[in-house]
C-alpha cells in the first residue's frame, strides 16, 4: 500500500510504548525500519519531557530511536512562540522544562499572580497544577491575552492500556473558562509535521504517518498531504473527527507488509 512512500514519521507514546511498557510489535518494527534503511522520524506532543529525556527513557525501555530523531512539542515551543509573536510576556501552565523553553527563546515568564501582565498564555501538562494557577491563566484568557496550547491530547496513554489526564485537559479547562480557544503548536497543527518533513529531505506525499490518535496524529497527517495508519489500540473517543485513516490496524509491525522492502 506504501511502497511508493519515501519515509516514515511516528508518533511515540501509544504506538511505540505507553509509560513504562514496549507495545507489542515496537521492537520488530524500528529493527526492520533500520534494516531496510527508510528515513523515519518520530514526532510527538509530550509536553513534560524535551526529546533528549524522551530519547533516555525510551533507551532505558530497549527502543533508544537515536540522536536527532526526535521532533518534540516541549523542544519546538519557543520556536513558535517566537514565529508568531517575536516577543512577549507568557503566563505558562507547564513543567520547567516548558518555562526554560520560554525563557530561551527571549519571552519572559511571569507567574500566575501576575496574570495581568500576561499577553500569552501557553499550556501544557502541570503536574502541579492547581486551581488558583488554572483560574488565573482562564482570566487571562478571558482578558484578550493570547491563547496558545503545546497540544490537544486529552490522555496520555500508560501500562495496561490505562491514561491520565493530558495537556489538552488542562486546556480545555482553560478554554470552558475563558471563552476562546487556543493555537495549538503539536499535533494536529502543520507546524510539527512541517519540521519532520524539512528534517527528512522529502515532500509531505512521500510520507507516511503513523499514530494512535484519530484528533491529532490522522487529523493533522491528512491536513499535511501525508498518508496515515492509526494504531487503533481501544477504539475512537467520543468527539473523535470523522477522519478515515488509509490504514487501520492493531499493533505497529502491522505496517510492515505495506511499506518499502516488504
Amino acid at each position: 500500500m506504501f511502497r511508493d512512500r519515501r519515509a516514515v514519521v511516528l508518533d511515540l507514546e501509544g504506538v511505540l510504548y505507553a509509560g513504562t511498557e514496549v507495545l507489542p510489535g515496537a521492537r520488530e518494527f524500528l529493527a526492520a525500519l533500520r534494516g531496510r534503511g527508510i528515513p523515519h522520524r518520530f514526532i510527538t506532543n509530550i509536553s513534560r519531557q524535551t526529546g533528549a529525556e524522551v530519547r533516555a527513557h525510551m533507551a532505558i525501555l530497549g527502543i533508544d530511536p537515536g540522536p536527532g530523531m526526535i521532533v518534540g512539542v516541549l523542544d519546538w515551543a519557543g520556536e513558535f512562540l517566537r514565529r508568531r509573536f517575536g516577543s512577549g510576556r507568557v503566563l505558562v501552565l507547564g513543567v520547567e522544562a516548558v518555562h526554560a523553553a520560554v525563557r530561551a527563546a527571549g519571552f519572559e515568564v511571569v507567574p500566575p499572580w501576575a496574570e495581568g501582565r500576561a499577553e500569552i498564555v501557553l499550556v501544557g501538562l502541570d503536574e502541579g497544577l492547581t486551581h488558583f494557577s488554572l483560574s488565573a491563566a482562564a482570566r487571562a484568557v478571558a482578558r484578550g491575552a493570547h491563547f496558545v496550547a503545546l497540544n490537544p491530547d486529552v490522555r496520555a496513554p500508560r501500562e495496561g492500556g490505562s491514561f491520565e489526564l493530558g495537556g489538552g485537559a488542562v486546556a480545555l479547562a482553560v478554554q470552558a473558562a475563558g471563552g476562546r480557544a487556543p493555537v495549538v503548536v503539536g499535533k494536529p497543527g502543520p507546524f510539527l509535521f512541517e519540521r519532520a518533513v524539512a528534517e527528512l529531505g522529502v515532500r509531505a506525499g512521500e510520507t507516511v504517518m503513523i499514530g494512535d490518535n484519530l484528533r491529532t496524529d490522522i487529523a493533522g497527517a491528512r491536513a499535511a498531504g501525508m498518508a496515515s495508519v492509526w494504531i487503533n489500540r481501544w477504539g475512537a473517543l467520543p468527539g473523535d473527527p470523522d477522519v478515515k485513516p488509509d490504514l487501520e490496524v492493531r499493533r505497529v509491525d502491522e505496517v510492515l507488509p505495506h511499506l518499502p522492502g516488504g
